[in-house]
């Protein structure tokens, strides 16, 4: 096959990729990433030979990180010159990586990767585009399979990068780098090299410069075309168990909010424990936004919060925690230090206002000389016989020990056991109020008054109090 072949087989190859995964329209309007290397100085091209195919209107968009100087600043101009000679209109930028690096405190790759997304969708929402063009290729999916594969993945990370996402298309994902290069070659396109791609302190660069060539050279020289006919075969399971999970998910949810997800443990044991897994991945990506620092143990942990007692809790990366209540799984966001047991002394302002800070609630008090027409039945407030009561009354935590006569209640109960049967989870238990008059509990706050304490025929002043968070 001479070189002419090639350049029409890679131009076939990509068209199928096109065809195969529905990535283009006619009419469609395409922002293409173009870092001004060999992948993306091939995709631009082919993409231009391809336009009045499908009728399409191209932009290039490339964005200095500010990482490797000068060269970097060559990137921009040759990207420039390239665009130029297509009669491509290019949008660039610059932002400062290393410096960002500084303030987030993230590694390098992450960040770059995460400013270079940003930049690229801002272009596509500048331009009204309706796709981002990106330059993976089949090596860098058998690169990212075996990075996966050695620091630990399922099915859903083995099946490499999608071909298509969202508005992200990726046409150059069946082609190999070798095939990128000839065809450079055909064209006569001479793109940058990025000296960074040679350190291999990264480790995608050690596996594309050690690895992958040791594979190569001692077990199969086919080695990399085995590797992403894997990822291949995997990507297809996983989107089948996509489509599986998402038709039983919302079997086992009970309760779904912004900041709190519940599911039934009964329902979700009764699942095959791959769509226990893939349930609980996917809560844990709506509840957090992504799945970046979730790991295999992670998982692992949740599932197993089905077998246990109590409220053990799993602390997740992005301040996600999940522990059971019950017969729940409960997945909660929250900030950071929210699962500090807090503690609180307070004097009640009789009448008046008394705001508990630490734990974001306030108690507002007002004496009456008349009883209501009707007392409301509301958690949130109380009326009380103030003649019952000795001064002064104050605020605190729960305590070991405590007990006391629930309203509506005979006997004597303990605080545990109120809290056992009310299915309070413990770690909220601390964060409850219970206001004391001398050393006897008078409200356990938003959820039952001391019977003691109550109105009654001979009650002649009475005291309201109601407790509300103090951003209301």
């Amino acid at each position: 096959m001479d070189r002419e072949d090639k350049g029409d087989f890679l131009l076939k190859k990509v068209e199928s990729t096109i065809s195969e995964f529905h990535m283009l329209e006619e009419g469609d309007k395409v922002v293409v990433g173009v870092s001004g290397g060999p992948d993306s100085a091939c995709l631009l091209h082919l993409l231009f030979s391809l336009r009045e195919r499908y009728n399409l209107k191209l932009w290039a968009a490339h964005l200095n990180h500010c990482i490797r100087g000068k060269e970097a600043e060559e990137d921009e101009k040759w990207v420039k010159f390239f665009a130029g000679e297509l009669g491509i209109p290019l949008i660039c930028d610059s932002v400062n990586v290393p410096l960002l690096v500084k303030e987030k405190k993230l590694g390098l790759e992450a960040v770059a990767r995460q400013v270079r997304y940003n930049f690229l969708e801002h272009v596509v929402n500048k331009v009204k585009a309706k796709k981002l063009a990106l330059g993976h290729t089949a090596s860098d999916q058998v690169e990212t399979v075996l990075m996966r594969l050695i620091r630990g993945s399922g099915v859903d990370g083995l099946g490499g990068i999608p071909p298509k996402r969202g508005n992200i298309i990726r046409p150059l994902i069946k082609v190999f780098r070798w095939e990128i290069e000839e065809y450079c070659k055909r064209y006569g396109i001479i793109p940058r090299r990025d000296s960074s791609n040679k350190n291999t302190y990264f480790l995608r660069n050690k596996i594309r410069l050690e690895l992958i060539p040791y594979l190569s050279a001692n077990y199969n020289p086919r080695v990399e075309e085995v590797i992403y006919r894997t990822s291949e075969l995997l990507r297809v399971e996983r989107d089948f168990l996509d489509g599986i999970t998402e038709k039983v998910k919302n079997k086992v949810v009970r309760k779904i909010s912004g900041r709190e997800i519940r599911l039934g443990i009964f329902a979700l044991a009764k699942l095959h424990l791959c769509l226990q897994r893939r349930i609980v991945r996917y809560f844990l990506k709506k509840l957090k936004g992504d799945l970046e620092g979730i790991e295999y143990s992670h998982i692992e942990q949740i599932l197993n919060l089905r077998e246990k007692e109590g409220t053990k809790i799993v602390y997740l990366p992005g301040e996600i925690r999940v522990w059971r209540e019950y017969e729940e799984l409960v997945f909660k966001k929250g900030e950071k230090g929210e699962e500090r047991v807090p503690y609180f002394f307070s004097y009640l302002n009789v009448p008046g206002k008394t705001e508990i800070e630490d734990i974001g609630l306030v108690l507002e008090s007002e004496v009456l000389s008349e009883k209501p027409a009707h007392f409301p039945e509301n958690p949130d407030e109380i009326f009380l016989d103030m003649d019952k009561i000795s001064s002064p009354l104050y605020v605190r935590p729960r305590k070991e020990g405590d007990k006391f006569f629930p309203f509506g209640m005979k006997g004597k109960k303990k605080l545990k056991d109120f809290f056992i049967d009310l299915k309070v989870p413990k770690f909220e238990r601390d964060r409850i109020p219970i206001l004391v008059s001398g050393e006897n509990i008078v409200w356990v706050v938003g959820y039952r008054m001391d019977d003691r304490f109550k109105v009654d025929g001979k009650t002649q002043r009475i005291l309201h109090i109601k407790v509300y968070s103090n951003d209301s």
